[in-house]
């Protein structure tokens, strides 16, 4: 019985930490990617080398689409010095 609890306390230990970890997000899967692989993808674009003003090359890269940021929820409309007694 303890082997049993130990290996779902070690899977659910792992599950979360593949959740939470960096490289589940798309950025994290289009670092380092192949230009073909980055073409294939849907949430990757593939950005071209360029040569910078102070003469340095930069190679190519993938990287994550940009994406909407979350929204806040809203905040109450209450009037400032007003309180609800009920």
């Amino acid at each position: 019985m303890k082997k049993a609890n130990m290996m779902i306390s070690t899977l659910s230990a792992a599950i979360l930490l593949s959740i939470t970890s960096g490289y589940s997000s798309a950025e994290g899967m289009c670092k380092g990617m192949e230009k073909s692989s980055c073409a294939t993808s849907t949430s990757c674009r593939w950005v071209k080398g360029y040569k910078r003003t102070d003469g340095r090359s930069i190679a190519g890269y993938c990287r994550k689409l940009p994406g909407k940021k979350a929204q806040s929820a809203p905040k109450s409309k209450r009037k400032s010095g007003a309180s609800k007694k009920g």
